[in-house]
């Protein structure tokens, strides 16, 4: 991802936009909405499938965020209200993360680095009650309400310099929502079945290359036939 510097106000512009729209603020919605209502086992399948969404939405964005390397603070006079805020977030980040970007990347992907054990707690095996709490705790979390400012802040034709502002606290809330994460383990695909339909396509094709029938083709031709 670029720099702040080197992104062009409609550049930024069309980030912000693409990540306010994100699954994930949809699905916080309905998480909310689940919440209300009493507890029975009927609202806990309803608010599984709904978390992985939620989860879903959070690896999306991150998928847009990982690469950003630049310090939210560069650039910024240390003097100024947001600065100040920032530090203040950032300096929390940095003494509770036990994370490397690395170790949180793979995480996303349903494994774990050597460095980095799983989390003893897992949000699958939690009984409802603690469930509720935890998504309570994810649901209030900083980034929804800066989304909320940026969907205002878009309605007023906003300048680069506002744009630029806006970024580095959305950045900051995303992380501190990594954080609340961090000592969960969580896979979205545990649990989820193949259809009985798929999983005979896949038998199928198995056996096809085992006995014969299919033959795999080579790399070197595949290489040839897209001119690579």
């Amino acid at each position: 991802m670029k720099t702040l510097s080197d992104m062009t106000h409609s550049e930024l512009h069309q980030l912000l936009h693409d990540l306010v729209k994100d699954d994930l603020f949809h699905s916080r919605e309905r998480l909310i909405k689940l919440l209300n209502l009493n507890l029975s086992s009927k609202k806990k399948t309803e608010l599984e499938a709904e978390f992985r969404e939620f989860f879903c939405g959070y690896e999306s964005i991150a998928f847009w965020l990982e690469e950003y390397e630049e310090d939210p603070l560069n650039g910024l006079s240390p003097h100024i209200s947001l600065a100040k805020k920032l530090k203040r977030q950032l300096d929390y980040i940095q003494s509770n993360r036990k994370t490397t970007l690395e170790e949180r990347m793979c995480r996303r992907m349903g494994s774990y680095l050597e460095s980095d054990p799983m989390p003893e707690i897992k949000i699958s095996e939690l009984p409802l009650n603690e469930f509720c709490k935890v998504i309570r705790t994810l649901v209030t979390q900083e980034i929804f309400s800066v989304r909320e400012r940026l969907i205002i802040l878009f309605q007023q034709n906003p300048s680069r310099q506002q744009l630029d502002a806006a970024f580095r606290e959305f950045f900051v809330a995303y992380e501190l929502f990594e954080l609340a994460l961090e000592d969960y383990h969580y896979d979205p695909d545990e649990g989820l079945e193949i259809r009985p339909e798929i999983e005979a396509e896949i038998d199928q094709s198995i056996a096809d290359h085992e006995s014969g029938k299919v033959k795999a083709i080579p790399v070197e031709e595949v290489v040839r036939k897209l001119g690579l």
